[in-house]
């Protein structure tokens, strides 16, 4: 099924709904519907169809959904750019994934103007919000084009998505997802539009490069929802938006909840139309979920409390999404001292398997290991990526016999619920970012103070993990500062990777062959350096 027909079906059925909610304009379905149909047309006369790529760089906007949907009519793959990326890194995705035409925001013009000469595939750039001597700008290019639909000839296992996520390795990987795994997250996790029921509202405040975003701009099209849309995540903005919009359904990553639950002036916000927050895409610190059962639970008598349910997800991008969840009545303290004991230490957990999906616990060696075993954690079905793009090497350790291995270790205990015990990938997670070590080490290791570096994650109430480094000071002896090295990493990466916390040892355990040992490192390093937060 084309993703494309999401938007087909709900524009049919509730025209005349609100499909999306701006800062700036709110449109119907019809109306979106018939831009989709422009965007496609447009499309087709700059020459961009089926299997070719659209980048776009830009926060949260109306085009983007727009963009996509264009462009699913077509065939086209969307390519949602990190615009928090350095220039080399977002060079690297436009050039590996042959973006055609990309779709930029003012405030990163300068960007591509800078690496312009690095990604020759681009032959269509389109300003989204802002004019350009010589360029069309995308107002221009879609109103320019008939409202005639476009049904392009793009198979089930053509890609659809491309989402870029760190790896282990210097570079990002692009995790190709194909319209057969989108198909199968929406339509088995959605119903389809209703016209004789109330319009739900979903909040996207997570951005659309991002699983999480990319997945929500699909599954709220199809099930005819209005889709409120925050450019950049603000707690101050989120709790206004589901005020004003009559917010029902939300998604955040375990640092935007606790922001939300730190605002100044909390309860005056009417959220009583919230109905479900959905968090993951990070580890969650126990006492932050704690908290939220009892602020986001039944509160008194107030008409504009919220009894707000939780649902705790955990996926991957690789799996299009979440693989598992705990639903609100494993985050509710309404049984016996017994029941609410065992619901406290499940909410250590990420919950039990979706139910399209087979999750396993393996050995090394393939074998599927019983309850309460720590292995590996795998999945398999439709929803599965296609691979990496343009990384074969990466794709076949990954993808073996039909299952996806995560890289994480966990346990499923005897109610079926899933705990992770560890990581197989050294991955970082910080608020929902993925982080790989060893680009962090890397740009350490260019500084003339240092020798050797490895980096880790570790536990941080604010950011679920930061990063922290743990180095060999170079011969001479003379440590560079903790904000020197921060400065250092970031004029080279994202702020985001610059360590949180430094630690000074005379040498980094190794193996016989040399690989460094992370679970020593973590063993003995694995906890925040308080003198040295930065």
């Amino acid at each position: 099924m084309n993703t494309a027909e999401f938007l087909m079906i709900s524009a049919s059925i509730v025209p005349d709904r609100i499909a999306l909610a701006g800062p700036d304009e709110r449109i119907d379905y019809a109306t979106l519907q018939t831009r989709a149909n422009k965007m496609a047309q447009a499309f087709q006369a700059m020459g961009v169809g089926r299997g070719q790529a659209v980048g776009v760089m830009a926060v949260n906007c109306t085009e983007m959904v727009e963009i996509y949907y264009g462009a699913a009519a077509v065939g086209a793959t969307l390519v949602p750019l990190n615009f928090r990326a350095k220039p080399e890194e977002l060079s690297y995705m436009i050039e590996s994934t042959d973006v055609t035409a990309l779709f930029i925001e003012e405030r990163y013009f300068s960007i591509y103007e800078g690496i312009k000469a690095s990604v020759p595939a681009v032959k269509h750039v389109i300003p989204l919000n802002f004019e350009r001597p010589g360029l069309t700008s995308y107002t221009a290019l879609r109103d320019a084009q008939e409202d005639i639909p476009v049904f392009g000839d793009a198979d089930d296992d053509d890609p659809t998505l491309i989402i870029f996520t760190s790896g282990t390795t210097s570079l990002p990987k692009g995790v190709v997802l194909t319209y057969k795994a989108l198909t199968s997250l929406v339509v088995n996790t959605q119903a389809p539009a209703d016209p004789s029921t109330d319009q739900q509202v979903i909040l996207v405040s997570v951005p659309f490069y991002h699983i999480a975003g990319a997945t929500t701009m699909m599954s709220a099209v199809f099930s005819g929802r209005r889709l409120v849309i925050l450019p950049q995540f603000d707690p101050e903005a989120w709790l206004a938006a589901v005020q004003n919009e009559g917010v029902t359904h939300a998604f955040v990553v375990p640092t935007m909840l606790k922001r939300i639950m730190e605002v100044d002036g909390f309860a005056k916000y009417d959220l009583h139309t919230l109905q479900l927050i959905t968090y993951g895409a990070a580890p969650m610190p126990y006492e932050v979920v704690r908290r939220a059962v009892d602020v986001f639970s039944t509160r008194g008598d107030n008409p504009t409390a919220a009894n707000v349910g939780l649902m705790n997800s955990y996926g991957q991008t690789e799996a299009t999404g979440s693989m598992t969840y705990l639903d609100p009545d494993d985050h509710r303290l309404n049984g016996t001292p017994e029941q609410n004991d065992l619901t406290l230490e499940r909410l250590r957990s990420v919950g039990r398997p979706m139910a399209d999906l087979d999750v396993a616990i393996l050995a090394p060696d393939g074998r599927r290991l019983p309850t309460n075993e720590p292995g590996e954690i795998c999945i398999r079905g439709d929803r599965v990526m296609k691979g990496y793009n343009k990384r074969d090497d990466d794709t076949e350790s990954a993808l073996v016999d039909g299952w996806l291995h995560t890289g994480d270790v966990g346990k499923i205990d005897d109610g079926g619920y899933l705990f992770i015990t560890g990581r197989i990938k050294d991955m970082v997670i910080r608020g929902g970012e993925n982080i790989g070590p060893a680009e962090i080490e890397q740009v350490l290791e260019d500084h003339p103070g240092v020798a050797e570096a490895a980096v880790i994650g570790v536990p941080d109430v604010e950011w679920g993990e930061v990063v922290k480094a743990i180095m060999v000071p170079a011969e001479d002896g003379m440590r560079p500062s903790e904000q020197e090295l921060t400065d250092y990493v970031k004029t080279r990466l994202a702020s985001y990777k610059a360590p949180a916390y430094y630690e000074w040892v005379d040498e980094l355990p190794r193996n016989p062959l040399g690989k460094i040992l992370k679970t020593e490192l973590r063993d003995k390093y694995g906890s925040p350096t308080p003198a040295s937060a930065n």
